[in-house]
């Protein structure tokens, strides 16, 4: 009951938010307004507002605000300078863009607000390495050290370890770490040169430093992937594979990894009973060219070391500015960056979510709390924004693309070719919203 009630909860927020974006510019550009609604299809309840009617629809994945369109219905003379597709270029593509840029001000609002009230960071502190071998000298960092400083920065949480490693490599190759080990300090010289020619999205943790340790537990298998086709499910330990005691998640990932089709025995406890199943990764190619094995889980994070290694910041009025901006842009090049890779292969679309997704991750954020329920609302509206920004025709980024070329060209696109480009857009949208059912389904039964 919670799951669908944070579900309703989430949805109609965010449906509210994106949608009114698009009401406020209409009625800004003098655009007649028919309805407002949340939700698709029948209308349970509607009530007539002083400029339009307001409705809550039966169907919850969404909304709409219906605007008077001669393309729509005949429209009476008069009217007719009120209607949608009667008003400039420019208006009509600010009227499209408004419903995704109301997503990210949502989502930076929330941000701030959080960042007044205070948030968790993480700690500068490693208490994992599993060391590239492109990069000599990271097997002497001890585990449980702390960064006090990358090339005589000075950082106070992992985060700005992060923001300083970013910047640092866009300079030099040369890393001077200084530590704090217990009570003595260590500095370690790294060179990166070999590291960074070699990779796409350089960072601490992509050089083999954590700051928090990974359990060999399984917090995800993904539908239809070997693992979950042997049988594997979350929550299930691994104590060996091949005879190999595994003491680590680094370990279980360097076994699967060089083991592409090569058939693996896991040797798991489930609750309180020991099982064995056999798994044969899929091979795939990595940044490299190289085959190495996927089996399609991800590790469990050891909470108890997450806490201890955690704090709460409390940002000023000012400086809360800087986080939700930081915020905001750190989720969006991670929403590009796994479309594509989706698009080229390296993630699987089996980790689109659709409905149940959302409900389950709702239910989950509404047991932590307030906070945790915000974040989840900033994070899902920004990928919202994201998608609908997509050149996809009936999608916002699509119209935004069609205004913008009438804008460049003086010439209105004709409605066959709109309607052609709306089938087309209308067959990638079912597409994609039958992969996320079908994911939320193979999800529901553990396949």
């Amino acid at each position: 009951m919670l799951a669908v009630l944070g579900f309703l909860l989430t949805i109609g927020i965010l449906v509210i938010v994106h949608e009114f974006g698009h009401y406020l510019f209409a009625r800004l550009f003098k655009v007649k307004v028919i309805s407002f609604s949340i939700g698709f299809g029948p209308k349970l309840l509607k009530w007539q507002g002083k400029h339009n009617q307001w409705c809550i629809s039966a169907i919850p994945l969404g909304g709409y605000v219906q605007m008077l369109d001669e393309r729509e219905a005949t429209v009476s003379p008069e009217l007719l300078p009120l209607a949608f597709n009667n008003k400039p270029p420019y208006q009509k593509l600010l009227i499209a863009f408004a419903g995704p840029l109301f997503n990210i001000l949502f989502a930076f609002i929330a941000y701030y607000i959080m960042g007044l009230y205070g948030v968790y960071n993480l700690k500068a502190t490693i208490q994992s390495v599993n060391p590239t071998p492109m990069v000599q000298n990271l097997q002497q960092i001890p585990t449980n050290s702390t960064i006090l400083s990358l090339n005589g920065q000075k950082v106070d949480s992992w985060n700005s370890a992060e923001e300083v490693f970013s910047e640092e490599i866009k300079h030099t190759a040369q890393l001077n770490l200084k530590l704090q080990v217990g009570a003595e300090q260590k500095i370690i010289n790294l060179n990166l040169n070999k590291y960074l020619d070699n990779s796409e999205n350089p960072s601490l943790a992509n050089l083999g430093l954590y700051p928090f340790q990974y359990l060999p537990i399984i917090s995800y298998v993904e539908p239809q992937s070997p693992a979950a086709k042997a049988g594997l499910r979350e929550q299930d330990k691994v104590l060996q594979i091949n005879q190999t005691p595994i003491k680590s998640w680094f370990t279980l990932a360097e076994i699967i990894r060089s083991s592409p089709s090569d058939k693996l025995l896991f040797s798991i406890i489930r609750g309180h009973e020991s099982q064995q199943l056999s798994i044969i990764p899929d091979s795939a190619e990595d940044d490299n060219g190289q085959l190495i094995g996927k089996v399609g889980i991800m590790p469990t994070l050891d909470a108890s070391l997450l806490m201890q290694n955690s704090y709460i910041k409390n940002y000023s009025i000012l400086t809360s500015v800087g986080y939700a901006y930081n915020s905001c842009i750190n989720l969006i090049q991670t929403n590009l960056t796994m479309l594509s890779y989706m698009l080229q292969g390296k993630v699987s679309w089996h980790n689109i979510g659709g409905p149940v997704s959302i409900a389950k991750a709702s239910q989950n954020a509404m047991h932590q709390g307030i906070k945790a329920f915000v974040d989840l609302l900033a994070l899902i509206s920004l990928s919202l924004a994201v998608m609908n920004l997509l050149p996809i025709p009936m999608l916002d980024g699509g119209h935004i693309v069609l205004y913008a070329l009438e804008w460049l060209t003086g010439k209105k696109i004709n409605n066959t070719t709109q309607q052609f480009l709306f089938k087309l857009g209308l067959i990638a949208i079912l597409t994609i919203s039958g992969l996320a059912l079908y994911n939320d389904f193979l999800k529901l039964l553990n396949l």
